[in-house]
Formats: C-alpha cells, sequence, structure tokens
C-alpha cells in the first residue's frame, strides 16, 4: 500500500510539473473609456501622481483596458510601480504550455512554460506597451525585484522597434515590448513576499513612457529537478523493499 501511494505522489507531481499552466496578468488601466481606473497593484512612483491614459495593447491575455503614458513629474523621472505577491495574487490569465505570449493577432516570440503561478520558484517578468512612434528615445528604465538582486534593464527604447522588429505582416506593429509580451527577466519569488516592477522615464516629456500592462510567469521546474524527484522516490522504494527482506 505505501508504494502504491508513493506512486501516486510522484505521478501527481510529474503531472503538475508537466501540464498546468497559468500566470498573473495585471492591466494597468482597467477602463477602456476617459475614465482612468488603475490596478489595485499599481502605484506612481518618485513625486509623480498621475499620468494620461492611452491606446490598449493587443498582447495576449490582457483584460479590456487601456495603457497609460507620461505623467506629472518634477523632480525624478515619471515612475510606474506594478507590484505582485505569489499565493496573494491568484492567477488569472491560462496559456496552454508552449503557447505564444505574443499578439491577439498571432505573432510573438516569447513562449508559455506551463506552470502553475503562486508558490515559491523562479519567475518570468514580462511587460507590454502599445504601438507608438512618439515615446521619448531616452528610454525608460526597468527594475525587478526578487530574493536576490534585482534585475535592471535601462534605457529602453518603448517605441516601435526600439525592443523587436515588426513580426506582423498586417497594419499592426507586432515586436518586443509593443502589442505583444517582453521578457525583462527572471527572478526568484517566495509564497506570500509582495515583489515590485519599476518603471521610471529617462526625460519627463509628454510621452516619457508608456505601460500598458505586466505579467508574472512561473518557470516550469528544471529537468534536473524532476529527475530528482524521481530519484528520490526510487530511494524510498528501496528502501522500504530492504525493510521488508
Amino acid at each position: 500500500m505505501r508504494i502504491k501511494l508513493l506512486l501516486v505522489a510522484l505521478s501527481a507531481m510529474l503531472l503538475c510539473a508537466t501540464q498546468s499552466q497559468a500566470a498573473f496578468v495585471a492591466a494597468v488601466d482597467l477602463d477602456t473609456s476617459a475614465t482612468q481606473v488603475l490596478h489595485p497593484n499599481f502605484s506612481f512612483g518618485g513625486d509623480t501622481t498621475s499620468a494620461s491614459s492611452s491606446a490598449l495593447s493587443y498582447a495576449v491575455g490582457l483584460p479590456p483596458h487601456q495603457s497609460i503614458f507620461g505623467g506629472n513629474g518634477l523632480n525624478f523621472g515619471d515612475t510606474y510601480i506594478m507590484s505582485y505577491t505569489p499565493g496573494t495574487d491568484a492567477d488569472n490569465f491560462f496559456p496552454a504550455a508552449g503557447s505564444l505570449l505574443g499578439s491577439v493577432t498571432g505573432f510573438g516570440t516569447e513562449l508559455a512554460s506551463g506552470a502553475v503561478g503562486g508558490g515559491s520558484g523562479l519567475y518570468n517578468v514580462y511587460v507590454t506597451v502599445p504601438s507608438s512612434a512618439n515615446v521619448n528615445v531616452a528610454g525608460s528604465n526597468f527594475t525587478i525585484t526578487g530574493d536576490g538582486a534585482p534585475v535592471v534593464l535601462n534605457a529602453v527604447n518603448l517605441n516601435d522597434g526600439g525592443t523587436g522588429a515588426d513580426l506582423d505582416p498586417g497594419a499592426a506593429f507586432v515586436g518586443g515590448a509593443n502589442n505583444a509580451w517582453f521578457l525583462l527577466g527572471s527572478v526568484q519569488m517566495t509564497a506570500g513576499v509582495t515583489y515590485t516592477m519599476t518603471q521610471d522615464a529617462n526625460a519627463n516629456s509628454f510621452v516619457s513612457q508608456r505601460l500598458a500592462g505586466v505579467m508574472w510567469e512561473k518557470q516550469i521546474p528544471e529537468p534536473t529537478s524532476i529527475a530528482l524527484i524521481g530519484m528520490g522516490g526510487v530511494a524510498l522504494l528501496a528502501g522500504s523493499r530492504r525493510r521488508r527482506s
């Protein structure tokens, strides 16, 4: 009986590691009209207290929304902050493992990992913005926090072509962060701890920067981790047999 229960548990762990998928997506402005309804996980930083609403992003997984741009920062760059707490912020986007994390038109470069969020582990952090040709070319700095040193990307150009070439042969621009998900980096996270993605502009112009949404998606366990689970099960089975003999 003990062996059967162990085999069932091992099968369940392997099944979860290979077949489950989910992520947490946060669109910044959750209103499609001129009224601005900012996501509860969103806040301004520095001396920025407001920004303007603009066009939506066509990245998959986003609810009805608009983006934001610019801000009223004076002494610091316009600053946006989005937070995420694994285990508290429930998964709300469920892409199949290996599916495209791109545009609703079917173009992009990133693929879904196929892992359930919420628990401790390594997470990919993505950002998306609408198509644009008038963001200040000084760019934005992105900082994502995790259990270790933060991941920082400086002077990211959020105009069309700044983070990736146009992949959609149609009228829409889809490439990099524009209308698709752009990978900022990967960080280790612990369930119950709050982490942030901070975006600050290098120049406080009218369109200093743009932001439509942020996504946290847990990575699947490394093959070696899955192998260790199996090896542990084999060791337990062997020990059980030895005790019986």
